[in-house]
C-alpha cells in the first residue's frame, strides 16, 4: 500500500506516491541518520525490520520518534504537561536565589546584620544591666546609713526577684 502525499498535506502540490516499505538507505535519509545508526536501532529493538534491508515507513517513523521522545524525558526534558509547574518552581528559585544574594549584598554594605550579632550585642548590654541593678542594694546601703543591714538584704532580694520574674518572662 502507498500513501499520497496530497492527501497527507492537504493542498494542490503534485501527487507523489509514499511507499509502504523502504531500502534502509531511504529510510536513514528521512530520518537523518546513517545506515550504520539504523543497524544500530535495529540490534536496540527500536526499528523492526521488514525483510532485508527493508522497513515499513510508516511503523519505522514512528518507533523512532517514540525511542527519540523517550530519550528525551530521560535525559531530563519535561513534557509539556510538567512544564508550567517546571517553570513555577524554577521562578520560585531564581526568586528565592536572588533575594538571599540580595541579603548577602546588603550585609556586606552594613545595611543590614545578622540575627546573631545583634542576640550577641543585647546578651552583652542585658549583663551590663543586670551587674548595675545588683549593685544598687550594696551602693545605696553605702550612701544611707540610717539602713541596717537587714533592709539592705530585703532590698537585694526584691531586686533579685525582679530580675528572676523577668528572666521567667514575667514582668
Amino acid at each position: 500500500m502507498e500513501y499520497d502525499l496530497t492527501d497527507l498535506l492537504g493542498d494542490d502540490r503534485p501527487a507523489t506516491a509514499v511507499p509502504e516499505i523502504v531500502h534502509e538507505t531511504v529510510l536513514a535519509s528521512l530520518l537523518g541518520i546513517t545506515r550504520q545508526a539504523i543497524g544500530e536501532q535495529v540490534r536496540n529493538g527500536v526499528l523492526k525490520r521488514a525483510g532485508r534491508a527493508q522497513f515499513d515507513l510508516a511503523a519505522s517513523v514512528k518507533a523512532y520518534c517514540a525511542h527519540l521522545r523517550g530519550h528525551a524525558a530521560r535525559a531530563g526534558r519535561p513534557s509539556a504537561a510538567g512544564s508550567e509547574e517546571l517553570k513555577v518552581e524554577r521562578l520560585r528559585l531564581t526568586k528565592a536565589q536572588a533575594e538571599a544574594q540580595e541579603a548577602k549584598n546588603r550585609l556586606a554594605a552594613g545595611e543590614m546584620v545578622s540575627a546573631d550579632a545583634v542576640s550577641r550585642e543585647w546578651q552583652s548590654i542585658l549583663r551590663d544591666v543586670r551587674a548595675a541593678v545588683l549593685a544598687v542594694p550594696s551602693r545605696y546601703g553605702a550612701t544611707m546609713p540610717h539602713l541596717t543591714a537587714n533592709d539592705v538584704a530585703m532590698l537585694d532580694r526584691e531586686i533579685r526577684a525582679a530580675l528572676e520574674g523577668l528572666a521567667d518572662g514575667n514582668a
